[in-house]
């Protein structure tokens, strides 16, 4: 499952609700004789609400009316809602206030056991606070890659920025 980083484009559909937003791609599997579960999406819905710590009156709350943060969490929520090997969460951070990045990174992190998760980010201090490993491109070629448990901080700096490392005489 892909979370794109651009929400508004390419995510959340503001003309919904959050549990209809969640429960989008997955009506043929909440229904029944083309009939939807309303129970099922709304026990979907308030249990991700809980999980990711979504700010809202209610599941019914429209997407306008959510801060850009929880709008991002909707987007966390849909996917984790469903059972995947691999999620691919491309910016999953951006326009998300520090706490609502906590909040997403420990939902992912809580969920990771037999999944793998793919996260594109272009801010290091995400990718240190989130992943256990770390690849480094440039020119869509990978110059680097590291253990997150025992990076080298000075060579994975000189990856991003592209030049040599140079050692202190």
């Amino acid at each position: 499952f892909l979370v794109a980083k651009d929400r508004g484009e390419n995510g959340i559909v503001q003309g919904f609700n959050i549990q209809e937003n969640i429960s989008l791609p997955f009506h043929k599997r909440m229904s029944r004789f083309a009939v939807l579960k309303r129970r099922l999406e709304r026990a979907i819905a308030r249990r991700q609400i809980e999980e990711l710590g979504i700010v809202c009156r209610s599941e019914k709350d429209e997407m306008s009316e959510l801060s850009g943060g929880n709008q991002q969490k909707v987007m966390v929520a849909r996917w984790m809602a469903q059972d995947a090997r691999l999620f691919i969460l491309d910016e999953p951070f951006q326009g998300v206030d520090i706490s609502a990045r906590r909040d997403i990174a420990a939902k992912l992190r809580a969920s990771a056991n037999g999944r793998a998760t793919l996260l594109f980010v272009t801010e290091l201090d995400e990718a240190l606070e989130t992943a256990d490993r770390i690849l480094v491109m440039s020119e869509q070629t990978i110059v680097g890659e590291h253990r997150n448990a025992d990076v080298d901080l000075d060579r994975l700096l000189a990856e991003v920025a592209g030049g040599p490392l140079h050692s202190a005489a």
